[in-house]
């Protein structure tokens, strides 16, 4: 899908008379009214017409008709209440800058984790919303087969919206105990923001930060693997069944391709690193079907009409899935936290000095504002503190990040040593065995000795790191940035450098204390580490 078809997608199209009769029946299924449930209770459907790759982590919740749709849980760091992820949405593809062009983006999770203060999370459907899923909840019930797990396509924001509500109304009523709840509030559906879709379609925590902002999740195998789109390899230019292929890093099929999934947002353009002001229609995501290879990406982004000349614009290419989140406030406890945290945002990087216009300069504006007689100045002068206490927040993200990335460094540097070491004593092995078999060891022993000198340049740059961390931060920014390393190291399968994280903030903070650089004792550390 070059430039051009990118254009095709704002223009309205005609659809067959077929297809119209089609969505025009589907319309009036959904209704306002809301579906009516037969007095029989249905046969569960079968967990291929539902799940068909099921995988550890699965959130199943039921549907009308015994049917069920599936959720993966996303993970986000969290360190404090208000506090939030800064990512990267959009890409740099200069053919569609104009509409999704690099920009940062903030996220947080809906729920909170019990046992691990350190991130929160929301669900999304682990597949695109299906046929036989959208006739349970139209109170259609009929038998499941396997047509029935093409995507539900022609969808309008609107029917997306209204599906989300007729499921949540459903699952209140007959199957409470199987949300996840935030406090003492159960969970609703709804659509995902723009930002949640495109943070679960890069593979959110469980790939590296690099891995993030690459034009798709990484695919080792092949894009086909993971993929629908137009191909003779692939899609053949057809509708695909969900679940067909494999799944992103999270565990999510089909984001990329097969269909464009609606989100929450209306389409704006894009404006250099901001969104322009003008909002028009909806934000369809992922690509469909019919993308070229060389257009698969995770910025991709379009505008969904919502009517055209004869009324509500149906797309063949278009469906949506779901997301499970919680209220933001959900409780008073909650709403005590966040204003508690909204008080101290202003003061979180203040200035270190006796003077107190520059230990509190957002405190000290504020008396400036209260004493300003003159209406025009005092709201120029409110408008400055915003501004300011928004880069003081944002110079505190870039913070935690820097951080994040040292400690992380460091970690992987550790791992190398210990890796290095054992490489080495079995090189030392061979060298020793050779020798007493009177065996000519030059060759050893020049290699020893490389190995050597490697390992101890490889030891001064983890100590020069380390003094850097503690040059740089804090006891507490470290600590804090621990919790998310620990998830992010869960979430990419590489568990065995949590320990190393903890090493390498106990270093830092022994080196801050002491002032003195130890690379020979941070090294027997890491070596001693289980």
């Amino acid at each position: 899908m070059g430039q051009d078809s990118f254009r095709t997608n704002f223009v309205p199209r005609r659809e067959s008379a077929r297809w119209r009769a089609a969505a025009a029946l589907l319309a009036a299924v959904l209704t306002l009214a809301g579906p009516v449930y037969g007095q029989s209770r249905p046969q569960p459907w079968a967990e291929r017409f539902y799940n068909p790759q099921p995988a550890s982590g699965d959130l199943v919740l039921p549907m009308p008709c015994g049917g069920a749709m599936v959720f993966r849980r996303i993970d986000v760091p969290h360190e404090a209440a208000l506090a939030d992820r800064k990512i990267v949405v959009g890409g740099t593809d200069e053919r569609f800058a104009f509409a999704e062009g690099s920009r940062y983006d903030y996220i947080d999770g809906a729920f909170s984790d019990a046992r691990d203060k350190g991130r929160r999370s929301y669900y999304l459907a682990k597949y695109e919303t299906t046929e036989l899923q959208m006739k349970a909840l139209a109170g259609t019930c009929v038998a499941p087969t396997r047509g029935g797990l093409r995507p539900a396509t022609g969808m309008t924001w609107f029917d997306a919206v209204q599906a989300a509500q007729l499921y949540t109304e459903w699952l209140l009523k007959n199957a409470r105990e199987k949300l996840p709840r935030e406090d003492a509030l159960p969970g609703f559906l709804r659509l995902p923001t723009e930002a949640e879709w495109e943070y679960a379609a890069r593979g959110g925590i469980a790939v590296s930060p690099s891995e993030f902002e690459e034009k798709t999740f990484p695919m080792a195998d092949g894009m086909e693997k993971y993929v629908w789109y137009r191909s003779q390899k692939s899609s053949n230019g057809e509708l695909q069944l969900v679940g067909a292929l494999k799944p992103n890093p999270l565990g999510l099929h089909d984001m990329l391709g097969n269909v464009d999934e609606i989100v929450l947002d209306p389409f704006r353009l894009n404006k250099l690193a901001r969104l322009h002001g003008q909002a028009g229609g909806f934000v369809i995501k992922g690509g469909n079907y019919q993308t070229s290879e060389a257009d698969v990406r995770s910025a991709y982004r379009n505008e969904l009409l919502p009517f055209d000349a004869n009324g509500p614009r149906r797309v063949p290419t278009v469906g949506f899935r779901l997301a499970l989140v919680a209220p933001v406030i959900p409780s008073p406890a909650r709403y005590e936290a966040v204003k508690k945290a909204w008080a101290a945002l202003p003061k979180a990087e203040a200035l270190r000095s006796g003077d107190v216009a520059q230990s509190d300069p957002l405190a000290e504006l504020q008396t400036i504002i209260k004493a300003t007689t003159d209406a025009d100045i005092r709201s120029r002068l409110a408008a400055l503190q915003r501004e300011y206490a928004k880069r003081i927040d944002e110079e505190a993200n870039l913070r935690g990040r820097a951080a994040r990335s040292l400690v992380r460094l460091a970690a992987f540097l550790g791992d190398k040593l210990r890796s290095d070491r054992r490489f080495l004593d079995q090189v030392q092995k061979s060298r020793d065995t050779q020798k007493e078999a009177g065996m000519n060891v030059t060759a050893l022993d020049a290699r020893l000795k490389v190995l050597n000198a490697t390992l101890q340049a490889n030891v001064r740059y983890y100590a020069d790191t380390v003094v850097q961390i503690a040059q740089d931060f804090n006891d507490s920014t470290v600590e804090q940035q621990l919790g998310t390393l620990k998830l992010e190291f869960e979430k990419s399968g590489a568990t065995h450098l949590e320990p190393l994280a903890k090493l390498v903030a106990a270093h830092a903070s022994a080196y801050r204390k002491s002032s003195g650089v130890q690379p020979d004792a941070w090294f027997k550390d890491i070596i001693a580490l289980p």
